[in-house]
C-alpha cells in the first residue's frame, strides 16, 4: 500500500495553485506570530514555530510509563518500550470549531511540540479555510511518523478521535499508527481531584505546578469557549483575536509538557518516608489510589500510610483507612500466593523423580 506521502492526487479535491502571492499570505498577522505560509502536496497552510527553554526535558521512568500505558480494557496493548525514549514523544493539542463530535467539527489549529536542545520546540499548523485541512493533516502524519508516541491532555476522548475521523474522511491520508498514546488527564484527575476539585490544565498550572515557576502567565489568556467564535470571525475577515488563540494553544502545550514531567516524577518517587508538609496529604492519597487501581498494592499502601500520617479531613481519612486495609489485604494475599507457587516449584522436581517409570 502506498504511504500517505506517495498517494496520487485526485482532480476532485486538488487545491488550485495561486498564480501570485495573495493579500492573505502577506497579512501582517503571520510575521507577528512567527508564522509563514508553508506548502506541501495538498496545497498551503500557515505554520508557526517557536522554541522555549521551559519546561525542560526530562527522562521518563520506565515503570511509571508502564503504569500510565496500562490499558483499562482488555485487548488494547501499546508497546511501552517505545515510550521510554522522550525524543519520540509528540505533544498534541488542537483547537476545533466545536466541542462535540460530528462530521462538521474541524481541527483548524493543530499544536505540536517535542523536546529539542534541552527545551521544547512548538509548531502550530493552522488552516485559513477548510480547503487547507488536507495540508495540515499531511504535516501531522509526517510528524507522527518521526515521533510515534502521542502525548495529550484529554486527547484520547477528544483530540485524537476527532483527528482520526478527519483522516478517514479525506480518503487520501491514512490514519497514522501510534506506538503509544499517553493521556495525562486521567492520572491528573486521580491524583489531584480531591485536592483542587477542577483538573483543568490552567487550574493544574496554577495550583499544582506553580504558575510563578513555569515561565509564562495566563493572565491575558482567552476563554477556550470563545475560540470557535474567534475562528469563525477570522474566516469572515476579522482576525483581531487570532493571536490570542495561538498563544492559548502554546501555553496548553507547555503546560502539558510540564504536567507530564511532574506526574512522571511523582510516580517514580519512593514514599517510604513521610512527606514534608501537610498540603501533600491529599496528593499522596491520590497517588495511592492511582497505584491501587493498577495493582501496585505495596506502593499504594506506603503512599496511603504517609497521607494518613500527615492528616486529612475526617471524611476523606475514613475512606483512606478503608483503602489502606484493602491494599494490605491484597498485598498479603499476593505474598501468600507467591510463597505457595515458590513451594510448588521447589517440590516439582522431587515429585517428578518419584513417579515410577
Amino acid at each position: 500500500m502506498a504511504t500517505p506521502l506517495e498517494l496520487p492526487l485526485s482532480s476532485g479535491w486538488r487545491r488550485e495553485s495561486l498564480p501570485k502571492t495573495s493579500a492573505e499570505e502577506t497579512s501582517p498577522i503571520w510575521p507577528a506570530l512567527g508564522a509563514e505560509i508553508s506548502r506541501n502536496l495538498f496545497g498551503t497552510h500557515v505554520a508557526a514555530r517557536q522554541w522555549y527553554a521551559t519546561p525542560a526535558m526530562f527522562e521518563p521512568d520506565a515503570d511509571a510509563l508502564r503504569l500510565l500505558l496500562q490499558p483499562r480494557t482488555a485487548g488494547r496493548h501499546f508497546r511501552a518500550n517505545h515510550a521510554v525514549n522522550p525524543e519520540k514523544w509528540l505533544f498534541l493539542d488542537t483547537e476545533a470549531t466545536g466541542f462535540i463530535g460530528g462530521a462538521g467539527n474541524l481541527a483548524f489549529l493543530i499544536g505540536l511540540a517535542w523536546w529539542d536542545s534541552g527545551g521544547i520546540q512548538i509548531e502550530q499548523l493552522f488552516m485559513r479555510d477548510p480547503a487547507e485541512e488536507y495540508s495540515i493533516l499531511l504535516e501531522l502524519a509526517r510528524r507522527l511518523r518521526n515521533r510515534p508516541v502521542l502525548v495529550t491532555f484529554n486527547g484520547k476522548s477528544f483530540d485524537w478521535p476527532l483527528l482520526e475521523s478527519r483522516f478517514r474522511m479525506t480518503r487520501a491520508i491514512d490514519v497514522p499508527v501510534l506506538n503509544a498514546h499517553l493521556d495525562f488527564l486521567h492520572p491528573a484527575r486521580e491524583i489531584w481531584k480531591l485536592q483542587i476539585g477542577s483538573v483543568k490544565l490552567c487550574h493544574l498550572e496554577e495550583r499544582v505546578l506553580g504558575a510563578a515557576s513555569l515561565g509564562w502567565s495566563r493572565r491575558e489568556d482567552i476563554d477556550s469557549a470563545m475560540i470557535p467564535g474567534i475562528y469563525f470571525d477570522y474566516v469572515c475577515g476579522r482576525a483581531q483575536q487570532m493571536e490570542g488563540v495561538f498563544r492559548h494553544n502554546r501555553m496548553d502545550l507547555r503546560g502539558l509538557a510540564a504536567l507530564a514531567g511532574r506526574i512522571s516524577q511523582m510516580l517514580s518517587t519512593e514514599y517510604d518516608a513521610a512527606a514534608e508538609n501537610a498540603t501533600q496529604a491529599l496528593e499522596l492519597y491520590g497517588v495511592a489510589r492511582f497505584f491501587g487501581r493498577r495493582g501496585q498494592d505495596g506502593k499504594a499502601r506506603r503512599c496511603c500510610e504517609c497521607a494518613l500520617h500527615l492528616g486529612m479531613p475526617s471524611t476523606i481519612a475514613e475512606d483512606a483507612k478503608q483503602d489502606l486495609a484493602r491494599f494490605i489485604k491484597r498485598e498479603v494475599r499476593k505474598a501468600r500466593a507467591s510463597a505457595r507457587k515458590m513451594k510448588r516449584d521447589q517440590l516439582a522436581p522431587a515429585a517428578r523423580r518419584s513417579i515410577p517409570r
